[in-house]
């Protein structure tokens, strides 16, 4: 049991990240708000109709994520948005158990202990910890367990658990796809064939059959992440070239670049692909988004399988680099700590809660369970796994009863803060009275 120290250390640490934040008020609407209304229909057996979209907005027309039901009787038992936190904190340390077994089979346990600490310390396993709740985080232990059973050949193995990618989000079917080319290398051409072509056509089914049949416009709304509405696929491409770099630079240096000897790496290439070709700043993020966990299993289990490459060269550079290749990873992953979230973790400042989120636990109680509100984005997430929540400005006139506002912290969610203080002024006019307030923290009742 000792061999698993480290997983039971880094699900400590997530959810002490994560639950820290949210009871400092730091979690959003947009995600951890939406992710809680949807599974909080699926634990009803309802729709996941999210308010905080649109009023009777299916989740399911915006992805596909049908997997999420499976945390359905787990928020049945604790209706809580931090479960959705704790969820994902345990999916990732789960995906620590994979790539530690194939560590240590290949390198030794001193050295696998090492790529599993590395792993857990990643950057891209870090963004997605201190960005909300996402629903990639059932990609992150799924690509661990397929990609370490492709490596050890195992493929029926590897294709059940890429399968289950399927449902994650509607693009892993071109993981999947990538999967299946990699099993075809290895001459088990119908298993590699049946794979990639399941994982297109479900992509392609899913994009332009399902979601659209979800969503209220009929449509895919994301299209344009690749240049359909801004000059085409070649303007966005070509979008701060060097802030993607950037992105490609810190993927491969995570693994001090000798995951690229391995065709595992490969893997990779159709997530990174979709985002470089986008001209949303946030797809090429390399902070606090979600987008890299995925990659980070990807390129760890390709580091193991690099290192053992290295060592079979039977040139001495490639076994001096195999050498130097654990501790450099490790070193890499502790050098990045201070310019990236867990950074947080060893600041006292992190652990006191700030005033606006005291301010917030003694007025948010004020509201009944089961009331309608109209909630700002930093406070909608404490309110939505017991009352019915859209956000403000109530943009959709949907009727409610409350409304409460973080005067000091209007973010461009729904709307701009100029627009949020216009909304926040009629609402006397409207028949709102403001009954309590607690620094900047105010609350309104429809009279």
């Amino acid at each position: 049991m000792l061999r698993y120290l480290p997983v039971a250390a880094f699900f400590a640490l997530y959810v002490t990240y994560s639950i820290v934040r949210h009871a400092h008020a730091g979690t959003a609407g947009y995600d951890l708000g939406i992710f809680d209304q949807a599974v909080r229909g699926y634990a009803h057996f309802r729709a996941p109709v999210v308010a905080l979209k649109g009023p009777g907005f299916n989740l399911l027309g915006d992805h596909f994520h049908p997997i999420l039901m499976l945390l359905a009787p787990f928020y049945r038992v604790w209706p809580d948005a931090r479960m959705l936190l704790v969820a994902q904190a345990l999916l990732i340390a789960v995906s620590i158990v994979p790539i530690l077994r194939f560590a240590e089979r290949r390198l030794g346990t001193a050295r696998g202990v090492a790529v599993a600490v590395a792993y857990g310390l990643s950057w891209g396993i870090q963004g997605a910890v201190a960005f909300d709740f996402h629903e990639v985080a059932f990609a992150v232990p799924i690509l661990a367990f397929a990609l370490t059973a492709l490596a050890d050949g195992r493929l029926r193995a590897s294709a059940a658990w890429s399968l289950a990618l399927l449902f994650v989000k509607e693009d892993m079917g071109l993981t999947v796809a990538a999967i299946g080319v990699l099993v075809m290398v290895r001459r088990r051409w119908r298993l590699g064939a049946a794979l990639t072509v399941t994982g297109l056509v479900t992509s392609a089914l899913v994009i332009l059959v399902v979601i659209p049949s979800f969503n209220p416009h009929g449509e895919y709304r994301y299209w344009n992440a690749v240049g359909s509405q801004s000059g085409g696929l070649l303007h966005t491409a070509m979008v701060d070239p060097g802030g993607k770099l950037l992105l490609l630079a810190y993927v491969a240096g995570v693994t001090a670049f000798v995951a690229l000897r391995s065709p595992l790496a490969l893997v990779a290439v159709p997530s990174l692909a979709y985002r470089l070709a986008s001209d949303n700043p946030l797809y090429w993020s390399t902070q606090v988004v979600h987008y890299n966990a995925i990659l980070m299993p990807i390129m760890f289990v390709a580091f193991v399988d690099g290192v053992g490459r290295l060592e079979a060269d039977p040139r001495p550079y490639a076994r001096r680099c195999a050498r130097l290749a654990v501790p450099a990873v490790l070193l890499i992953a502790v050098a990045l700590v201070p310019s990236h979230s867990f950074r947080h973790l060893y600041s006292p400042r992190f652990y006191r809660t700030p005033p606006s989120a005291r301010d917030a636990h003694r007025i948010l109680p004020l509201i009944p369970d089961g009331a309608r509100v109209a909630a700002g984005n930093y406070l909608a997430p404490q309110l939505t796994d017991r009352c019915d929540v859209v956000l403000f400005p109530n943009v959709n006139h949907v009727p409610v009863d409350w409304v409460v506002v973080d005067i000091t912290r209007m973010s461009g969610v729904p709307a701009p803060p100029d627009q949020q203080e216009a909304a926040l002024n009629a609402l006397p006019s409207q028949g709102f009275r403001r009954i309590a307030q607690k620094g900047g923290i105010v609350l309104f009742r429809r009279t």
